[in-house]
């Protein structure tokens, strides 16, 4: 999209693949930024920065469940779409399971 700004065409962008990917907010890029940088430990780690990183993941997931009124347990971080599509109809369908 273009627009007129004193006598000057600028550009303007217009992003539609959200799908895809989306911009992350600022609040987030900062609170995610020391676990890029400083403390990435793997979280399933017995080391310093793996437990210091399970530490991180747990508190994440009481603020997420507290937030939307959930319990911890039913809070479940994936790696992606895919896995979160394939976790939910698989405890759907548990759900729903009829003896036959």
């Amino acid at each position: 999209m273009l627009k007129e700004n004193e006598g000057m065409i600028m550009e303007k962008k217009i992003y539609l693949d959200n799908a895809a990917t989306t911009r992350v907010d600022d609040e987030v890029v900062k609170a995610m930024l020391p676990f890029f940088n400083e403390e990435y430990g793997n979280p399933s780690s017995l080391h310093e920065m793996g437990i210091k990183a399970q530490r991180a993941v747990e508190n994440a997931r009481k603020t997420i469940a507290r937030a939307i009124g959930a319990s911890q347990e039913e809070i479940i971080f994936t790696s992606g779409a895919t896995e979160s599509d394939n976790l939910a109809v698989k405890g759907y369908v548990r759900k729903h399971k009829t003896d036959k």
